[in-house]
């Protein structure tokens, strides 16, 4: 049963009680300030209420504020705290993999490395919420070698190719790059701007999206979606986009389709055109080597150590 604060009415559910709230004349976000306020450990300022279920994970206004309070912050007092950010995120999306480098970005919780300093590992810090992490295989040792004389197959379809030594056109029915011959290990790539990655994940599109990615399943197979941003950038680019887009909602979609699709699917974004064409030859021919790796935690590394 839930309870008024105002009034100590009884309600079976908080949509009740949301509906209710006009009876005081208070907006959602003043009665929960108001009973139950939580406070910015960084700052010390009110957490801004947005949604219910947000406002009780929430130790932070920014994700500036984060940063600055893990830095100065001791081990032992963090690491409880980082926990239990994520433990609430596991419990609250009923998650049945901890949350990759990429969801951690979108939720506003600390990186995978601030979980390995605390707990050792980050599959240590998923075990103690009762899970695994979605990507949790270590990073192939053959990254360095060489793959650009490789021939890339290119899509048709392709609007804006990227620049390859060797390349060649042909229409794919997956993704818009593949390579050829022996070096062929099922493996595609989907090439996205900003704009376009935004766009396939609502909508139409993403239901087309969708059966691209049972497609590849089908044939065993694995599809990158290389997006040519930076995840710091994406704000930024929305707003000085002509079509505005609600990145939570988009990153959601990301996140159910990487979930429904462990082992098929992975999101990685790279940065610029000119990092795609230096990475997508690297993951087409590694393969299945990469497929259970965190690339966006791994590929900054490069050297780092191969230890998840």
């Amino acid at each position: 049963m839930i309870f008024c604060k105002e009034c100590n009415a009884e309600f079976t559910s908080f949509r009740g009680l949301h509906q209710h709230l006009k009876v005081h004349n208070l907006y959602l976000a003043d009665y929960y300030v108001k009973h139950f306020p939580r406070y910015d450990k960084f700052s010390g300022d009110l957490i801004e209420f947005r949604e219910r279920e947000d406002y009780f994970c929430k130790y932070f206004n920014s994700r500036q504020n984060l940063s600055s309070w893990l830095r100065q912050t001791p081990q032992d007092t963090k690491a409880p705290v980082i926990l239990d950010m994520l433990e609430y995120r596991i419990n609250s999306k009923q998650l049945q993999y901890a949350p990759t480098e990429i969801e951690l970005f979108f939720a506003e919780l600390p990186c995978i490395d601030e979980y390995k300093n605390c707990f050792g590992s980050y599959s240590a810090a998923a075990k103690a919420c009762g899970v695994n992490p979605l990507f949790s295989g270590k990073w192939s040792k053959n990254w360095s070698n060489d793959f650009s004389r490789r021939k890339i197959y290119i899509d048709t379809r392709e609007q804006k190719p990227l620049n390859f030594l060797v390349s060649e056109n042909l229409k794919l029915d997956i993704g818009d790059y593949a390579v050829s011959g022996d070096d062929f290990r099922y493996t595609f790539v989907d090439r996205k701007s900003f704009s376009d990655w935004a766009a396939t994940l609502v909508g139409d599109n993403f239901d087309r999206f969708s059966r691209e990615i049972e497609r590849c399943k089908k044939q065993n197979s694995f599809l990158w979606v290389v997006v040519e941003a930076e995840l710091e950038s994406l704000d930024r680019l929305n707003q000085a986009s002509a079509h505005k887009h609600n990145l939570n909602y988009v990153s959601h979609q990301m996140r159910v389709l990487q979930h429904e699709y462990k082992g098929t699917l992975q999101f990685y974004f790279s940065g610029s055109r000119k990092n795609s064409e230096e990475i997508i030859p690297k993951l087409l021919c590694l393969g299945d080597d990469l497929w259970l790796s965190d690339a966006q935690y791994w590929i900054p590394k490069q050297k780092g150590e191969l230890d998840f």
